[in-house]
């Protein structure tokens, strides 16, 4: 089945905020140097999930287990997961327009327990792909008037984002969602027997409330910090690059790289923090002015 189903050239059906898909190149090194080839993979802030299908997809890895705690994150991709085809019908004949984005962000605006699961995914889909850069909570592409030089479907190639999602169907029984606190979920995968590899990317730390519905404060971060260090899996994180996060991992390698963001359309540095467990050297070649710090 899956060699008769032409693939997108995305993975994820979601437009996500520092989405970090585009370091698979060095993602995809850093398992072979490390001998990963074939373990679980385990993401604590999942958003987009464009890397963790990624791995699966090139069979880098066995199973993915994706977690958010945003809880219209979770249920779009439990939706996804569950009622594929169902979701792919409701794409085929939906109208790209103002009146459903009205509608759509009434939906996820409200505490109507009248509102199914299925109702969400789709709000949590339709603005994902209609508001600027991603942002569910963002301005619509275009404007409300669509006096915009780009409009509101200019981000919604309907046949494209059927083949991502018919793609997932595919992968499902190797997919596990979540709906944990980050810290939560890292403590779960710690205490499982099976090997995993755990790459967290939590929230910016200096842009994340203009981004992310469920942002972390200075005490989110520190509390993630000590968490970290319990981990006896390997594991890696990304950020942004600032000051208070560097003094926070003091003991841990890192590198500075260069990473575009769709979220800001801008190039900015990032860092990665390793697991003293995970080697990391050879796989600096496949990113952007790497610096080893």
């Amino acid at each position: 089945m899956e060699n008769k189903l032409e693939n997108s050239q995305f993975e994820s059906p979601l437009r996500y905020p520092g989405g970090k898909s585009c370091i698979f190149p060095f993602m995809s090194k850093l398992f072979y140097e490390n001998n990963l080839i074939g373990t679980n993979y385990a993401e604590p802030y999942a958003g987009g999930s464009g890397l963790a299908l990624k791995l699966l997809y090139n069979e880098f890895v066995d199973k993915i287990f994706i977690n958010d705690l945003d809880n219209s994150i979770y249920t779009f991709w439990k939706v996804v997961l569950n009622q594929n085809l169902r979701f792919c019908d409701w794409i085929e004949d939906l109208d790209i327009n103002v009146e459903n984005w009205t509608y759509y962000k009434q939906v996820l605006q409200s505490t109507n327990i009248m509102n199914s699961e299925f109702e969400l995914a789709k709000a949590v889909f339709f603005l994902n792909r209609t508001n600027i850069s991603g942002v569910i909570q963002g301005g619509i592409i275009g404007g409300k008037n669509q006096t915009g030089k780009y409009k509101i479907d200019a981000r919604f190639n309907k046949n494209d984002l059927i083949k991502r999602i018919r793609r997932i169907e595919l992968f499902r029984r190797r997919i596990f969602v979540s709906n944990l606190d980050g810290i939560n979920f890292i403590k779960k995968i710690n205490k499982k027997q099976e090997d995993f590899f755990i790459y967290l990317d939590p929230p910016y730390f200096q842009k994340g409330a203009d981004l992310y519905m469920n942002f972390y404060s200075k005490k989110d971060h520190k509390k993630l910090a000590k968490n970290v260090d319990l981990i006896n899996k390997k594991w890696l994180i990304s950020y942004d690059n600032h000051e208070f996060i560097l003094n926070l991992y003091p003991a841990h390698k890192k590198v500075i790289y260069r990473l575009s963001q769709s979220a800001s359309n801008r190039i900015g540095d990032e860092i990665l923090i390793f697991s003293d467990k995970v080697k990391f050297k050879n796989s600096t070649t496949k990113l952007n002015n790497a610096l080893i710090i």
